[in-house]
């Protein structure tokens, strides 16, 4: 089974990774092949322009996946501009279509990456994507980190581990 992660942030020791590494290290134990996009190390084309190498590097990963983990920040009520960027870069039709994804978003505040989510399950579904319907959302996030800045927190791992857990089965 393979699986491709999807992080929305580019920003330097940023909670959606840790969020999203949570749910990572769960899929690799369940034995599940891993292959994580980072937007930090890709070089992709602003819509409209020619498609860089990197688009075709991550149209072939992405057409060749079982399911997908998209996480996102909470950006102004929206997902990010750099998930964003990724989806757009996937191709027309795109090569997220068919494909089962688990979404997670992240936001400093109490109410969470609720427009996020609602925002991004809208995408994915005009894509053509089968959003799964447990998605997480983790409020206060500077709450849910421990002294080394880590997720902690047995219900919120329990949460995450459980939306990796829910595209294996899904797939299966």
């Amino acid at each position: 089974m393979r699986i491709v992660s999807i992080s929305g942030s580019v920003r330097e020791d940023n909670n959606t990774d840790k969020a999203l590494s949570v749910v990572e290290k769960y899929l690799i134990n369940k034995g599940v092949e891993l292959v994580r996009l980072d937007a930090k190390e890709l070089n992709l084309s602003l819509p409209g322009l020619l498609a860089s190498d990197d688009a075709q590097k991550i149209q072939d990963l992405v057409s060749k996946a079982d399911g997908i983990v998209m996480a996102t920040p909470e950006y102004h009520g929206s997902y990010s501009s750099v998930m964003k960027l990724i989806i757009d870069n996937l191709g027309f039709p795109s090569a997220l279509a068919g494909k089962p994804v688990s979404l997670l978003g992240v936001a400093a505040g109490q109410i969470g990456a609720i427009k996020a989510l609602e925002h991004l399950r809208s995408v994915t579904a005009h894509l053509g994507m089968l959003a799964l319907p447990k998605s997480v959302s983790i409020a206060s996030v500077y709450s849910v980190l421990d002294v080394n800045g880590e997720i902690e927190g047995d219900e919120l791992i329990q949460r995450l581990e459980g939306l990796g857990q829910a595209l294996i089965d899904y797939i299966a």
